[in-house]
């Protein structure tokens, strides 16, 4: 039902104030300096609740994207699982803050996002080439983290106008991997660094699949020599995970723990201490273009080429989706038609 009232302003002015609600619903409230104009907007705002549409309040359309984005940073990020990306994803945020924090979050369409997101494409970076698909992206799914938090549970908006943006095309990913001749002169380099933690740092990664972050975040408490494993916490996608090592690796570990104490962090060595060791172990080695995380490829493809299913290198490396380990299936052809060919051998022999 619709409330009418008329107010006189100091100056004489007129203007009718009209409030509409349904059942136990919020009010909507607005001002017009006619009568008619108001009954006009009433009779269109009870239409629309009659019929189930959603009409924002006058509060709801008071909020700027710019306050989305501070709420969701102060409340939200803190206690999400993947915290490790909070700097990240403050950096990508403030961009979406400066382009468009000051517009009502009402105002923001799928349109307005999209002219963001190809002003984004055609940036130049410092090499002066375009913005990867992949950071593009990244961008917008920043944005989205923010928008559906500001339905489900800040009742801002109705929808996430992001769900209808489209991503760009993204680059397959990098393939490198280290051969034999390569991985021999990386360690025989490694062996020689001052660092004396590189050696079994790099040696577990191309035994686990582990990435940078992870073995330096390796706690002793998570390592059991008896049972052959090594437990990551916090991981990248925010899960922790039990990885089996192979035996080169738990003796790796046995002749590091050697005369250490055996609590606390496995390698209790800085970020710059250990990426300066392997960059220089690296370059003597020949191989500029070799970044750590092309050791955790190189045990994918190892694993490959061992005859693991792509499901057994998912569960390894942390990926929750074979999407991400496809890049490996052509290493491991020959295995699974070896497979195919025991199979045919034991089973099929009498069927031709």
């Amino acid at each position: 039902m619709a409330t009418f009232e008329k107010r006189i302003g100091s100056s004489g002015k007129i203007t009718w104030r009209v409030r509409v609600r349904r059942q136990n619903g919020p009010w909507l409230t607005k001002s017009f300096p006619k009568k008619a104009d108001a009954e006009e907007w009433a009779r269109g705002i009870e239409h629309r609740l009659d019929v189930g549409d959603h009409v924002p309040t006058s509060e709801a359309r008071r909020y700027t994207l710019a306050d989305a984005i501070d709420r969701y940073l102060k409340v939200i990020l803190p206690r999400a699982r993947r915290r490790k990306n909070a700097h990240e994803q403050t950096r990508l945020l403030n961009w979406w803050r400066d382009q468009l924090g000051s517009r009502a979050l009402l105002s923001i369409t799928s349109a307005t996002i999209a002219e963001k997101r190809d002003q984004l494409a055609a940036k130049q970076s410092r090499l002066g080439k375009s913005l990867a698909g992949a950071t593009v992206n990244r961008h917008l799914a920043a944005l989205s983290g923010v928008l559906k938090v500001a339905v489900k549970e800040f009742g801002w908006i109705q929808k996430n106008p992001v769900s209808h943006v489209s991503k760009l095309e993204e680059s397959k990913g990098r393939e490198r991997f280290l051969n034999d001749a390569e991985r021999h002169a990386l360690l025989e380099e490694c062996k020689t660094s001052s660092c004396e933690a590189l050696l079994p740092i790099v040696q577990l990664a191309l035994a686990t699949g582990a990435r940078k972050g992870e073995i330096l975040s390796l706690q002793w408490s998570g390592v059991d020599l008896d049972r052959r494993t090594a437990r990551f916490l916090d991981t990248k996608n925010g899960d922790s995970r039990t990885v089996p090592l192979a035996p080169s690796a738990v003796a790796t570990l046995k002749q590091w723990r050697t005369g250490r104490l055996r609590v606390g962090p496995v390698f209790p060595f800085g970020l710059a201490l250990i990426d300066n060791a392997w960059q220089d172990a690296r370059d003597r080695a020949g191989l500029n273009d070799v970044r750590f995380h092309d050791l955790r490829h190189s045990a994918a493809s190892y694993l490959a080429m061992s005859g693991a299913s792509l499901m057994d290198i998912a569960a390894i490396l942390g990926h929750r989706t074979l999407a991400m380990v496809k890049r490996y299936s052509h290493l491991s052809e020959q295995h699974t038609t070896a497979a195919v060919d025991r199979m045919a051998e034991r089973f099929l022999k009498d069927s031709g």
